[in-house]
Order: C-alpha cells, then structure tokens, then sequence
C-alpha cells in the first residue's frame, strides 16, 4: 500500500509540474507547435527565421521572411521582408489551436528584386519553376527536436490552412523595388522605386502554397531622387505561360535620362537633359504589349540623332519631330502607342501628336502655295494700293490653319 501511495504521489507530482510547466511556458510552447507546423508545411522557396505569437496583444510578428529567386539570376531572392505584423483573432476563444483569422498585415522595409538577365528571361517569368521546387529535410538539434514532438503532441494543428485563414492584403512602408538588368547592359542596369508606399493584394491556392493573382497600387521615389514620383496600378497573372499582366504609371519631374538604354534605340534625338510626367500603361498578354502613353517634357536639351535607323519605328521623319520638340513654350506634350510582341515592338504616334505633326504640314503646304502665289504675281495690289480680295484658295487656306 505505501509503495502504491508513492506512486500515486509521485504521478501526481509530475502531472503538477508538467500542468506547471506548461502554463508558465504556454507562449513558448505556442510558439513550438506553430514553427512545428510551418517547419513541415511552409513552401520551399520560403524562409522564414522567426514567427512569434503573442497570446496578450493577439499579434503575431514575423522576422526575416525570404522568397527564393529562380535559378540563374545574381540574386538570391526575389523579396525580402524584415519585419511583418499582423493582427488575429481567435476563432474560439477557449481554444486557440482550432484556428485564428489573421488581417491588418503589415510590411515594413520589404526589399522586392525584379531581375532579367543575360538571356532576357524575367525572374517573375521563371517563378513557376521555383514553385516545383521539392522540399528539402529538415535538420534540428535533439533539444528542439524533443520541444517541437511534445508541443506538436499537444496540439491538434497538423495543417496550416487549419489554423490560418488569411485576409491577404499587405500594407507596405518604406519599401525598395530594384529592377537588375543584365539584359540590356551585361554589367547590370540598375533601376530603383524607394520609399514605397503600397498594398498588395493577393489570391492565394489552397494551402497558401501558391498565387494565383496578384494585384497592387502604390508611390515612391524614382530612384530615389525627391520630386521625381512614380505611381502605379499593376494586375498580374503569375499561372501564364508567357508574361500577363497591366501596369498604368503615373510619372512625375522624372529624369528621363536614366533610361537612355531602354529608348534611345528607338528615339530620333539625343537628349541631353530633360524632365518627364504623365501617364504610361504597359499590358502584356502572354509576351504581347500593348501599350498607350502620353508624355509632358520639359526642360529639355536635345539634337537630331545623324544615324536615320530609327525611322523603322516612326511613321514621321526627324525635321518634323524636331520642330515639333523645339516648340518655344517649353513644354511638349507626345503620346504613342506600342504594339506586337516584347522583342519586336512596334511604335504608332498618338493622335496628339498627329494633329500637332499634321498642323505643321498645313502651314509647310500654305507655305509653298503662298510662295508660289506670289512668284506668279497673283498677290496683286489695286490701283489706290490697297490688297485685293481674297481668293478662295487663299480663304479655304486660313480655315485649315485656323484648325
């Protein structure tokens, strides 16, 4: 009998304790049995060095999340996230394990690398191949082994879409987009939006082991330079074979200059200086653009380029262009479309800049007319010295220039 109420004394000691035990340290064997499930369910392309969850403030942080680059680009990541926060609320209040609903997700200092390299194929393009990616073992230390096997023991979460569901909208500050091209400089060609400001929205597969649409809008800082903004509206579909998405930017006081490599190939002029804002839209479907813009520049300093390759492009020659570009009020309003794929794009001007062209080509026609006239001596004077009456040629001339 003494031998039995040692036992039962010594069980109940330790039923105490480990009752103790697991109420003193309930958040870090919280903690445990939810880096237990994203340990064996987290994606391979994800990263993530530390989850936390706090029961008090009902939040949870997450420090240093990282999406894996495809192979072949110089960086390792596509994205990287120092620091994000979001707010939960349980979906049963005596029992957190039965799942908590997550929103107000925060992004702070997120680093997003878009990249094309020597080959011109697009990371954002190779992205599914990183999604097939299998994934790697797991590799913990005995102790953590041994915390991760009780805390997951005493929690019935064996699938993170159990315990999460997700409002994916993401509040972004103080963001960085790079754009890396190895394309169009071997050496790489680097293109910054700092100081973002953004949401992005996102819907997700089934097991928020993947993307099926992406959508976002947001402002920043054209390579970080102050006064030069850059906002944008983007939709893009990543399940596309070929590059699908739309993308309207608004620019503003954007020195242009800087993409000298992206346009000069196509421009009749050198710029020297010069400034640009207005509305571009960029929409890809399956590798075709189309694309409508309107461009106001100003303070500009530019000559004629001598090499006329350019005209391939340009439905227009370089005189006229450059009269057009010259116009003395200092401010040049050009719109263009460009159409077919992304490797062959096709150029068309706008139809801004084709009544601005076809006025200047009426008053080069009244020009000639008028010469013509008057080496004719049809411009006749009346005997008291005043000019005689129009003729209709000359009447139907000044309603065309007065258009």
């Amino acid at each position: 009998m003494r031998i039995l109420k040692i036992i039962l004394i010594t069980l109940l000691v330790i039923i105490l304790a480990s009752a103790g035990y697991i109420y003193f340290n309930r958040q870090a064997l919280l903690n445990q049995s939810i880096d237990k499930v994203l340990a064996n369910l987290l994606p391979s392309y994800v990263e993530i060095d530390n989850l936390s969850l706090d029961l008090d403030k009902k939040t949870i942080n997450v420090k240093n999340l990282r999406i894996k680059n495809p192979r072949g680009f110089s960086h390792p990541y596509l994205a990287e996230i120092p620091f994000i926060s979001c707010k939960y609320n349980q979906r049963d209040n005596a029992n957190l394990l039965k799942g908590i609903n997550i929103d107000d997700i925060r992004l702070s200092g997120i680093e997003l690398y878009i990249a094309r390299n020597r080959s011109g194929d697009v990371n954002l393009g190779q992205m599914e191949d990183v999604l097939k990616d299998s994934k790697p073992a797991q590799k913990m230390g005995a102790k953590s082994k041994l915390m991760g096997l009780f805390s997951y023991l005493l929690s019935p979460v064996k699938d993170i879409s159990q315990l999460l569901d997700i409002d994916p909208v993401f509040n972004i500050t103080s963001g960085t987009f790079t754009f890396d091209d190895s394309y169009i400089d071997s050496r790489g060609y680097i293109t910054t939006i700092e100081d973002i400001a953004a949401v992005v929205a996102l819907d997700l597969t089934k097991g928020f082991k993947g993307v099926d649409y992406l959508t976002t809008e947001g402002k920043g800082l054209v390579n970080g330079k102050n006064g030069q903004y850059l906002e944008w509206d983007t939709k893009y579909n990543p399940t596309t074979k070929k590059l699908t998405m739309t993308n309207n930017f608004i620019i503003r006081n954007v020195d242009f200059l800087h993409f000298a490599p992206y346009y000069d190939e196509y421009s009749p002029f050198t710029f020297k200086k010069g400034k640009a804002s207005g509305e571009l839209v960029f929409n890809f479907d399956n590798g075709d653009i189309g694309s409508t813009n309107e461009i106001r520049f100003s303070d500009m300093e530019f000559e004629p380029k001598k090499d006329n390759s350019f005209n391939k492009f340009w439905p227009t020659g370089t005189e006229d262009l450059y009269k057009y570009f010259s116009d003395p009020s200092g401010e040049i309003v050009f719109d263009f479309k460009i159409k077919g794929s992304i490797e062959e794009p096709e150029f068309h001007l706008g139809s801004k800049t084709k009544r601005a062209l076809s006025r200047m080509a009426v008053y080069k026609i009244a020009d000639v007319i008028f010469k013509d006239n008057k080496e004719d001596g049809s411009d006749q004077q009346s005997s008291d010295g005043s000019s005689q009456e129009k003729s209709d040629l000359e009447k139907v001339l000044d309603i065309i220039k007065s258009f």
